[in-house]
């Protein structure tokens, strides 16, 4: 459901001063998991301690506590680290060593987006990770014929409410509700709705391209 026009992997707003928190063993793995990553990073890159601190505008010291998985950095100094190190944000907040990344129903990120009448939930934590999954809501009428989507990887979509019809490289697919359909995303492909109700589904993306 993404396209290439000025469409961000992170269009969903973050607050800026979040920190971690929570189960003190599981905030201070967190933190040696963070920690790692940076080092990691760091030497990928060939930045010095200071070097990278100085990139970042942050102390050395601040620098070398968050290695040592020492401290507490809030969400700015990550975005701080992150534009340094030119990675996103969201390789930060990795969750796989505690088993899986939760969304509630009432979290989930949500981007309307006015002038094409659609709406966009993203049910996985970010889109920097392999896969990227969300919920759109496409509007009674709603048709992107004349500026089809195309981005790298693979997609399937699968419709929850409502009827859509779907076109990739020419080919088209009238889904019903509860039908899916899988292909290659960097094919021109474009939706329509031709109902007079909303249409639903659930689109998988990977690698993401939100």
């Amino acid at each position: 459901m993404a396209d290439d026009r000025g469409m961000e992997n992170h269009g969903f707003g973050l607050g800026l001063d979040m920190e971690f928190s929570g189960v003190e063993g599981q905030a201070e793995r967190a933190m040696t998991a963070v920690g790692a990553l940076v080092l990691q990073l760091r030497r990928e890159a060939g930045y010095s301690i200071g070097n990278l601190a100085a990139a970042a505008g942050l102390s050395p010291g601040l620098l070398s506590q968050i290695e040592r998985g020492q401290g507490n950095p809030s969400l700015t100094t990550l975005i701080k680290l992150s534009q340094a190190l030119k990675v996103p944000v969201g390789r930060f907040f990795d969750t796989k060593d505690q088993g899986g990344a939760l969304v509630r129903r009432e979290d989930r990120r949500r981007l309307e987006v006015a002038e094409d009448n659609l709406i966009y939930e993203l049910l996985t934590p970010h889109m920097s990770g392999q896969l990227g999954m969300l919920r759109a809501q496409i509007a009674a009428g709603w048709d992107n014929e004349d500026a089809p989507f195309k981005h790298a990887g693979e997609e399937c979509v699968t419709v929850l409410q409502g009827r859509l019809h779907v076109c990739v490289n020419g080919v088209g697919y009238d889904l019903a509700e509860g039908d899916s359909l899988t292909y290659d995303s960097s094919l021109p492909h474009w939706y329509r709705n031709s109902t007079s109700e909303d249409a639903v589904l659930i689109g998988a993306m990977t690698p993401p391209s939100f």
